[in-house]
């Protein structure tokens, strides 16, 4: 009976213990609910505390290349003008002179370019989208680095050559000697000589992008150009007065007009004899800055210029012997016509064919003018000529054009189409004469109306004839102050006689590596102008 009784109690206040923990259950899960909670924001300030490492990533890669580029080339500049200035100081810092010391045994003597390379290039990265500046790329970069590299060789290999010179700082240092060891090692000094000759080349192929004949072209032309000069400043030195020389004289040997040459030998001392020695001769100024300064110029007449034309020879009986053959050849085939007109031109002369009518079942019908064009080898065949052109039909005309050529061509004069109504009715000051089309009408045009002008045809044709044509009309039409030409000449026979003409900017060029300058400054020009435009409102110089 009492076990029971403990057991009853025993089971009692466990039940007890039971219920009073109940709630304290409820409790804690009540608050681990809120704690959990809580742990979990709690989380973040760790995670935002690596944020900024990404977000520094980021912002770097965000930097586009150019900007890079920009940066990398300060930083060059920026090293290259401090060591520069470490190495005309007498006093440096412990980095610089360790980095002084570094370059003295790795470059020897061309320790001292290395700082100016490196300025040039940092310079050349910052300012790379001037024109003045040639495009970097990495044949150039590439052509920079082996040219020092080759300088450094070459020093090393005149200075003796040997480690002992590296290590004291003396010739190409280690990386002169390392090519100078390998060189000399394998093909001896002279085998040395000729790698380094050809390694210099690739070298300034690739820095300059020029191919080998160009860059001999350039290494001839500097020479000449240096020989001529060495031999105009002796001339000066051995002369009391000054040679008569132009004020634009430029080193590339074009050809002067024979106002401004300079006088032999001989003939010069005669003509310094006549010159009295209390008026020295000032240098004559060229004749195109004199005349384009020069107020009163007045534009020549055609007539003081051009020579009158000839009159074309006629031959109306083989015309009209030509006209009858078309008619009979045309009939014997089944295609009756009449030539109705004739022009004769330059060149061809164009016969105007009617077509005529011939019966038929369905009645009285005009022949076809597919029938005309079909029959184009009979007709070359029966007028024994060696090609004709048959236009069916000519445009705003009501009759077929057979084109023959002539037996003797005629010549047109340059001032009988200039004297033309064609030509006098355009009000430009670029209007252009052509010559004469088919039928032998003057033809001219306008070149504002057609800013790009292409010239091209066979060999013999006539393209060197119509560019002295339309510079003709060009010089004819403007004056020196309203108009200035640029030429370019690379055959040096087509356009070298404008030398001397007051309407050119410059002498006529021929060399192929000047071209290149001359077109960026035009380029430049034409920005300018429709930059003026804009600011004006307007789309041409005439305010339309």
């Amino acid at each position: 009976m009492p076990k029971t009784l403990r057991t009853t109690s025993k089971t009692s206040r466990n039940r007890s213990d039971h219920k009073r923990a109940a709630p304290g259950r409820s409790t804690t899960a009540a608050k681990k609910t809120p704690v959990r909670s809580t742990r979990t924001p709690a989380r973040t300030p760790s995670r935002s505390r690596k944020s900024p490492q990404p977000s520094i990533r980021s912002a770097i890669g965000s930097i586009s290349a150019e900007r890079k580029l920009d940066i990398l080339g300060i930083l060059l500049a920026l090293l290259g003008l401090v060591t520069t200035l470490s190495l005309l100081s007498t006093e440096q810092g412990t980095v610089m002179g360790w980095w002084v010391k570094f370059l003295s045994q790795a470059a020897g003597w061309g320790m001292f370019v290395l700082p100016l390379a490196l300025l040039a290039l940092g310079l050349w990265l910052v300012l790379r989208r001037m024109d003045q500046f040639p495009t970097l790329s990495a044949e150039r970069l590439g052509g920079v680095v082996l040219l020092y590299l080759n300088i450094l060789s070459w020093m090393h290999l005149l200075a003796g050559g040997g480690w002992e010179l590296a290590k004291a700082g003396k010739g190409g240092g280690y990386l002169g000697g390392i090519f100078e060891w390998l060189f000399t090692g394998t093909t001896g000094k002279a085998g040395a000589v000729i790698l380094l000759v050809a390694w210099l080349l690739v070298a300034l192929i690739l820095l300059f992008d020029l191919s080998l004949p160009d860059l001999a072209r350039k290494l001839r032309t500097g020479w000449r150009n240096l020989r001529n000069r060495e031999a105009r400043e002796g001339a000066r030195r051995s002369s009391a007065q000054p040679p008569l020389m132009p004020l634009n004289d430029d080193d590339s040997p074009h050809e002067l007009p024979g106002d401004l040459k300079p006088l032999p030998e001989k003939s010069s001392r005669t003509a310094r004899a006549r010159i009295p020695a209390r008026e020295p001769a000032a240098p004559a100024e060229p004749a195109t800055l004199a005349s384009a300064k020069d107020p009163s110029w007045q534009i020549p007449t055609v007539e003081q210029i051009l020579d009158p034309p000839t009159p074309a020879t006629a031959q109306t009986h083989l015309e009209q012997e030509r006209a009858r053959l078309i008619e009979e050849t045309l009939a014997a085939f089944g295609a009756p016509a009449r030539v109705v007109e004739i022009h004769r031109g330059p060149t061809v002369t164009q016969f105007g064919v009617e077509p005529d009518f011939i019966e038929t079942r369905n009645g009285r019908t005009r022949v076809r003018v597919g029938k005309i064009a079909s029959l184009q080898d009979d007709l070359k065949l029966a007028l024994a000529a060696s090609s004709i052109r048959i236009e069916a039909p000519v445009p705003g005309r009501n009759y077929v054009g057979i084109e023959v050529p002539n037996t003797e061509i005629s010549r047109v004069a340059l001032r009988e189409v200039m004297e033309s109504e064609s030509f006098q009715r355009i009000r430009s000051p670029l209007r252009l004469a052509l010559g004469k089309n088919v039928s032998g009408k003057p033809v001219s045009a306008d070149l504002t109306a057609m800013p790009h002008l292409l010239i091209a045809g066979t060999t013999g044709s006539g393209k060197s004839v119509c560019v002295n044509s339309i510079l003709s009309c060009l010089l004819l039409s403007n004056s020196p102050a309203d108009l200035r030409l640029v030429l370019v000449d690379p055959k040096r026979v087509e356009l070298t006689g404008y030398n001397g003409v007051p309407h050119l900017l410059a002498p006529v060029l021929v060399e192929p590596e000047r071209v290149a300058g001359a077109l960026q400054w035009m380029q430049r020009e034409m920005d300018a102008r429709y930059h003026k435009f804009s600011q004006e409102g307007t789309r041409n110089r005439d305010g339309d």
